[in-house]
């Protein structure tokens, strides 16, 4: 097979972007670049090679270049050899989502493919979208991937090996790009099941609160595997009225990243969790993370969204309950130990 070419413009220069960003420039042969909004980070990065903020002491890859200026970097990717494979790789929070999307449509973005990284829900226009959604609306003719599956990044940045799930409508561009993105230690494999990823993304952020209160309470590794499995319940649950693929949450994207960020003590959200068991102010463990925590705000998106639909998701429920202070952490686990008995 003929080695393609390929150009990735990553957007977005916080953790995960930059871990992605440095990783796929130093082992997948595509010519990589980093868009920061901080024209300061960006330049530390190009000074020193680590992103500090972010990944504190972590060498990034010399492939990695970074720039505040995203007119240029746009223009850089747009003129790239027409046999290039050129992407847009969008590592932006959820809250911010529809704000980037919305500044990139002021460019002539034809023929990239738009790559999400979100593992989260957009809240836009009084209504709740996926990532892959949003993209859709602003830019209709796009193709649109979707890039998910256990993946701290601290270990991504640091190049210890880890796998991945590449998602897309059309299942020959999820092979395609699998096989750009694949490289040494980085395993990507390819899905055409957009809404079974973007679910479990979003919803193992809010079962990872949930994870990290049973551990906060010390509550014993057999209520922690027993709330992430029915997590993953719930899960399966909203992603099928959803229109989802069952086998989509036995994969990578699926159960993998909900295992990883449930149990992980690098998961962000599992850590909210454990310090609102052990009495913390939420407002407080937020500024003190100096990170974004996805399933603070989108716990209610999602409860919101299996609502509307009429599917049962008693432990995102309670982690709502849990962040909006009207429930302590131990009521919170009672109200689930004590619900009425029901069929598995």
């Amino acid at each position: 097979m003929a080695e393609m070419k390929a150009a990735l413009l990553v957007l977005g220069a916080g953790a995960w972007g930059t871990a992605i960003g440095s990783r796929l420039a130093s082992g997948s042969g595509a010519t990589v670049k980093l868009w920061s909004r901080s024209r300061k980070l960006a330049e530390l990065i190009n000074e020193t090679g680590i992103n500090q903020d972010y990944l504190p002491g972590i060498q990034l890859s010399e492939n990695l270049t970074s720039s505040s200026n995203l007119a240029e970097l746009i223009s850089w990717l747009k003129n790239e050899p027409e046999d290039t494979i050129k992407c847009l790789l969008l590592a932006i929070p959820s809250k911010a989502f529809y704000k980037i999307c919305s500044k990139l449509q002021r460019f002539n973005l034809q023929n990239l493919i738009f790559v999400s990284l979100c593992k989260g829900v957009v809240f836009f226009e009084g209504k709740n979208y996926f990532p892959s959604e949003i993209i859709k609306r602003y830019f209709p003719e796009n193709h649109i991937c979707i890039l998910s599956g256990p993946s701290f990044a601290n270990e991504v940045a640091r190049g210890l090996p880890f796998a991945i799930s590449c998602s897309s409508d059309d299942l020959n561009l999820a092979r395609k790009l699998a096989i750009v993105l694949n490289s040494e230690g980085m395993r990507v494999y390819a899905i055409s099941d957009n809404i079974g990823v973007e679910v479990s993304g979003a919803m193992k952020n809010v079962l990872a609160i949930a994870s990290g209160v049973s551990d906060g309470l010390s509550l014993g590794l057999n209520a922690r595997a027993s709330l992430i499995t029915r997590g993953m319940a719930e899960t399966v649950r909203l992603g099928v009225a959803l229109g989802a693929e069952k086998d989509t949450f036995l994969g990578l994207a699926g159960a993998g990243d909900l295992f990883l960020t449930t149990t992980g003590e690098l998961s962000r959200n599992r850590k909210v969790g454990k310090e609102i068991a052990a009495g913390g102010n939420l407002e407080e463990i937020l500024l003190n993370l100096g990170q974004v925590a996805e399933g603070v705000s989108n716990a209610p998106k999602l409860f919101s969204l299996g609502r509307s639909l009429n599917v049962s998701l008693p432990i995102t429920r309670e982690v709502c309950l849990l962040l909006d202070k009207k429930k302590d952490a131990r009521d919170a686990l009672n109200s689930l130990l004590k619900r009425e008995p029901s069929d598995e």
